[in-house]
């Protein structure tokens, strides 16, 4: 369900593939003619995690509803040695445009407890103010500087403002507002200091009226005159409201860099990246991944040195808090299966996923990606209490191959916390992979179940099935095959018809290039069923040519016995 786990932060499979992979020194597996190996693979990684996350303040304590905080910032007072934070806040459910205050609350740790405050700051619509957004706030020359986005209806002009204050309790908006006026998502500023010179950096598209997600920066002396803008960090995906560069936030550590940037899967999914330049970050330097939703990194300067990561957000009933550690140790683990045709890595611990799928459909093994972990991976979830993948896959309990290695399965797979295990079975072929899930419930869930989902997460641009050539958003039901396409190439996946216990929704999400196949779907959940439910059979295979519906549907006929 939607709340930061117990469960250390967990390696994502972008990060395996980063660092490489070590196969390790045990015979491969083959079967002829397919010419086919299946080898154990292991890598060994640092990575930074989050520790147990604690729900340290709920600011509907003393209301009568629910309230939320969402983006936050803490600092501590330097004359008291007092603990402030300042955040988005509502009554729920969240309705972002009309998010009017900063919530403002006060402690002597930032472990609490924690005593609420007056609203720090309140909408003003004379200062071009319909909501407020996003206050990150920092310490100078005796006074507190508050940056933070004042939202209009103009989603093309986002301003960034500026309030200060001498005491955390009083703020003064700068006459100089807007500091300046970005595009679509210019918002969730931080700001630090880089050499003799302030960097503000903030998410972004790369046109003001979308286009990819970027981590904008300016540059400043004074914290009030800006630079033109830049980019630290572009993402492949594309979009407006929101996307995988929400919430950035950088921290100088060991002679490196971390940015830490959300919700790339989902919306707890905080993604750290570390480079040597405080300005250039990439998509291949991936250093961890924690479960938080617009994390804030804290160190405890009051004698402690303990550095904390937080997270907040709708229905997250306040703010969390977990140790954050830099260097863990993780152990990645999986198979690595191959033809002239495909390469496939398939992670067992300690996620299971479908890290990647490589394809020459020629048979030459000149294998092009087609796959990636941008989105939701390649993997089954659930999503407990809200959309989105709260539960995901974890280590297989068990592990096992075939003797002529053409199929795998990996048995007991754990979602989440929650009662339900799924097991998910391999069939390799020359030019295909079967795929078969099978789903455990032993009792109910912690929430209604929004989805129960298998997700395929395409590299490729363009989304297509039987009723439509550009796919986006959700369509009811199952169809015989979905395919992912560029100028060049066609993945398609076909479904057996009636192999799932039930056939409630497919969902394209254009812009990362990805389906999600959900025999469960129910806005505002319901019940998973208790018992052993038959989660679908899948048939991938690629073609040569783009848009090829004429192989999908081949493809969906050899899967369903038609000649």
């Amino acid at each position: 369900m939607p709340r930061p786990p117990s469960r250390v932060g967990r390696l994502s499979a972008l990060l395996a593939l980063a660092l490489g992979l070590i196969v390790a020194p045990a015979p491969a597996r083959a079967a002829d003619p397919a010419g086919l190996t299946n080898q154990p693979y292991e890598n060994r990684s640092v990575q930074v995690t989050a520790g147990e996350f604690v729900n340290v303040y709920d600011p509907s304590v003393g209301e009568d509803e629910r309230w939320y905080y969402n983006d936050h910032t803490m600092v501590r007072d330097r004359a008291t040695g007092l603990w402030h934070v300042f955040a988005i806040t509502h009554a729920e459910p969240a309705n972002p445009l009309d998010e009017k205050f900063f919530g403002h609350a006060t402690a002597p740790s930032p472990r609490g407890p924690w005593t609420k405050q007056p609203f720090a700051l309140e909408a003003d619509p004379s200062a071009g103010e319909t909501h407020i957004w996003a206050p990150y706030v920092l310490f100078h020359g005796g006074t507190y500087y508050m940056f933070y986005a004042g939202g209009t209806a103009d989603h093309e002009a986002y301003r960034m403002h500026l309030a200060t204050s001498k005491d955390l309790t009083t703020w003064t908006r700068h006459p100089g507002n807007p500091l300046f006026t970005d595009g679509f998502d210019g918002r969730d500023p931080m700001v630090t200091r880089v050499g003799n010179q302030w960097v503000m950096y903030y998410t972004a598209n790369s046109t003001p009226a979308g286009g990819h997600h970027i981590v904008a920066y300016r540059t400043s002396r004074d914290l009030v005159h800006w630079s033109d803008r830049r980019t630290a960090f572009e993402h492949p995906a594309t979009g407006t409201f929101g996307g995988p560069t929400e919430s950035p936030f950088v921290v100088h550590r060991g002679g490196s860099w971390y940015l830490f940037v959300c919700c790339e899967s989902g919306y707890q999914d905080t993604r750290v990246y570390r480079s040597e330049d405080p300005f250039h970050f990439t998509v291949d330097q991936l250093a961890g991944r924690i479960e938080a939703h617009a994390a804030e990194v804290v160190k405890d300067d009051s004698g402690t040195g303990q550095w904390y990561v937080t997270g907040a957000g709708w229905g997250q009933s306040g703010l969390w808090l977990a140790p954050l550690n830099w260097r863990t140790p993780v152990v990645t683990t999986g198979r690595l299966v191959s033809t002239p045709y495909y390469r496939a890595v398939v992670q067992t611990a300690p996620e299971s996923r479908l890290v990647s799928y490589e394809a020459d459909p020629t048979g030459r093994g000149a294998y092009r990606s087609l796959t990636d972990s941008s989105f939701r991976s390649t993997a089954p979830y659930l999503a407990v209490g809200t959309f989105g993948p709260t539960d995901t896959a974890g280590a297989a309990r068990n592990v096992t191959v075939s003797p002529d290695g053409t199929g795998v399965l990996l048995a007991g797979i754990p979602l989440g916390d929650e009662p339900v295990t799924v097991d998910w079975r391999f069939r390799f072929a020359r030019t295909t992979v079967d795929i078969d899930l099978a789903w455990h419930v032993t009792g109910p869930t912690s929430a209604p179940v929004w989805e129960a989902a298998w997700n395929i997460d395409s590299a490729l641009p363009r989304l297509a099935d039987p009723a439509g050539a550009d796919r986006d958003g959700d369509a009811a039901g199952f169809t015989p095959w979905a395919l992912a396409t560029d100028d060049t190439t066609t993945l398609a996946v076909a479904y057996r018809d009636g192999s799932a216990w039930s056939e409630d929704n497919r969902w394209f999400n254009r812009p990362s290039g990805s389906v999600a196949w959900q025999p469960l779907w129910q806005p505002g959940g319901r019940s998973l069923p208790v018992g052993d439910l038959a989660g679908g059979t899948w048939r991938i295979g690629v073609s040569g040519a783009p848009a090829d519906t004429g192989f999908a549907e081949a493809l969906a006929a050899s899967l369903n016995g038609a000649a």
